[in-house]
């Protein structure tokens, strides 16, 4: 496996998480928006009962909790009471994108945009789907609105540097993954982020620290990660 695919592969896994969890976070939910329109997706037919703020810390709970199919239920039941629930179509796009139904995840998130613009976690989280649909220049053209929104937000920043890695925009790629390291010295995959860009770069010294101190902070969003980079460090060293 190529060293960009190898870094491509686990990139897809750590993008889901890192900005797919939380949908309950104050920073990532906006009130407000339009629904999905009635009937797409599997949303509910009839007018279900209770009250859609109920339905959405319902489905908040749920996904916290591991529990996709109930999430995604009170998510839509949340936006058939509410078609301003933006939090529940929100929370609706993250859950989908867990569970793989890409399509519809966009359709999620581009509802909250188009509720609200300024909502830059669907911004950022719209780049996510694109990416895992294989829409890299599109991802980045998400990851971009994002960051007009939140220029300092430091995983929009790794996101948009990663997508620059896998298009070979080395220098560009390289400005993202230290800005963003800069804004969150703790966040683990920047590092694994420079030590392939330094790698590819030819700067072995360099690599080989960005990849022990990923080491050294833990196994960020993706576990598997770690394994990936004692491979890298073990071939730098050549062991």
């Amino acid at each position: 496996m190529s060293e960009m695919r190898r870094f491509g592969v686990w990139l897809t896994l750590m993008l889901v998480v890192l900005l797919g969890a939380g949908c309950g976070s104050p920073a990532q939910v906006v009130v407000g928006g339009t629904p999905l329109p009635p009937g797409a997706g599997g949303a509910p037919a009839t007018r279900p009962s209770g009250d859609a703020a109920g339905h959405t810390a319902a489905g908040m709970a749920a996904f916290d909790a591991g529990d996709m199919v109930k999430a995604e239920q009170e998510f839509r039941d949340a936006v058939a009471l509410d078609p301003k629930q933006a939090r529940a179509q929100f929370g609706l796009g993250n859950v989908l994108v867990r569970l793989g139904r890409l399509p519809e995840a966009e359709q999620a998130f581009k509802a909250a945009l188009a509720a609200d613009p300024g909502l830059a976690s669907a911004q950022a989280n719209l780049g996510v789907v694109h990416y895992q649909m294989g829409q890299l220049a599109q991802a980045g053209t998400a990851f971009e609105g994002a960051l007009r929104l939140e220029p300092d937000d430091p995983a929009t920043l790794y996101l948009l540097g990663a997508v620059r890695l896998q298009e070979n925009n080395l220098a560009e790629a390289e400005k993202l993954l230290l800005r963003a390291r800069d804004r969150k010295a703790s966040l683990p995959e920047v590092y694994y982020g420079l030590g392939v860009l330094y790698r590819l770069k030819g700067q072995k010294d360099d690599a080989i620290a960005a990849f022990e101190k990923f080491l050294a902070i833990g196994p960020g969003q993706d576990p598997s990660a770690m394994d990936f980079a004692r491979q890298e460090l073990k071939q730098l060293k050549g062991q």
